[in-house]
């Protein structure tokens, strides 16, 4: 599907329910992306967005989920979690919480389908937090790669 066409139809969205502009979508879900690789657009786009939406969430959940409960048989993981005290784990703990509380919200939307007002409203009011997060998340992350330098350049 080319790239004009996508853009056009998720622009009518865009506008129909007052959603952020396709370039802060598309640089955060990469949207554009995901639906070119299709052989032809989902019927609801305001769903893929959602899902989409809803899927980056998920990956962070899992992210941070690490970090505050490492799996036992992962050094990965677990060298990840020491970059962290148990103060710091108590604030992952809450954006992992923030994150999970939208990511159940926006699955509940699968169980009644047919809500598009509801479902952007969704987007527009958790959207912009999750921008904020993501902040967060970034500096998270530059503490877990530091940490991991320190790993390699102590020994």
């Amino acid at each position: 599907m080319d790239v004009k066409t996508i853009k056009e139809e998720i622009n009518k969205v865009i506008e129909k329910y007052s959603l952020p502009t396709i370039e802060i979508l598309d640089r955060e879900l990469e949207i554009v992306d995901m639906l070119s690789e299709r052989k032809e657009l989902p019927q609801n786009i305001l769903v893929a967005l959602r899902r989409r939406f809803t899927e980056i969430m998920y990956s962070w959940i899992n992210f941070l989920h690490s970090l505050i409960m490492p799996n036992p048989q992962s050094i990965i993981s677990n060298k990840d979690a020491e970059a962290f005290s148990e103060k710091e784990k108590e604030n992952i703990y809450k954006l992992m919480a923030e994150l999970a509380k939208m990511t159940r919200e926006s699955t509940s939307f699968e169980a009644k389908k047919g809500q598009p007002k509801e479902e952007a409203k969704f987007i527009r009011d958790n959207f912009s937090r999750f921008i904020e997060i993501k902040k967060e998340l970034a500096e998270l992350n530059k503490k877990v790669v530091e940490h991991w330098e320190k790993e390699i350049y102590s020994k």
